[in-house]
């Protein structure tokens, strides 16, 4: 992205007390957390379980500490996000707190969090997921998901943020 673009990308994407290439990687993790990528709590049968990222705020808030708030929106339902990353040795927490914007849902449904824990291997990352025990959605109280994924790839990340952007400049 050149700098015209940056400037674009940051009207949505705002970040503090980190550099861009911190804030690439929390967004790339948060695009790889569970609810995000694939989410259990679903609108329908027929809603995706893949979310993409409207806006973002980053704080970075102490040394291995980034608070965030942001939207999600897919083809079927807006949500609103907001939690902490938390990192300890080679492990990331995410805890995620989600509302979610549908008049359908009853206000028990509306509201859950969920917390993924990512261990960086040489070859892999494991994901390890779990909805909270606090969940209005009791379904999904229990339930634990653990998951391979590949490592990061900052130019599939470049690509999204690029990607991104457009989308944004077609807004302005």
């Amino acid at each position: 992205m050149n700098y015209k673009d940056e400037i674009i990308f940051e009207q949505y994407f705002t970040y503090r007390n980190m550099n861009k290439d911190m804030r690439d990687f929390y967004i790339n993790l948060l695009l790889h957390s569970k609810d995000i990528s694939e989410s259990e709590v679903l609108l329908n049968t027929h809603s995706e379980s893949k979310y993409d990222l409207l806006f973002l705020h980053l704080i970075r808030e102490k040394i291995n500490e980034v608070r965030f708030d942001g939207a999600v929106a897919n083809n079927s339902e807006n949500r609103m996000v907001y939690g902490n990353i938390i990192k300890i040795n080679n492990k990331y927490f995410v805890k995620t707190n989600v509302y979610r914007f549908c008049d359908s849902l009853s206000d028990d449904n509306k509201e859950y969090s969920i917390i993924d824990e990512f261990i960086f291997k040489e070859d892999r990352v494991i994901r390890r997921s779990r909805y909270d025990r606090t969940l209005s959605v009791s379904e999904y109280d229990s339930d634990y998901y653990e998951d391979e994924i590949e490592l990061f790839d900052d130019l599939q990340l470049s690509d999204y943020l690029v990607d991104k952007c457009n989308q944004l400049k077609l807004k302005n």
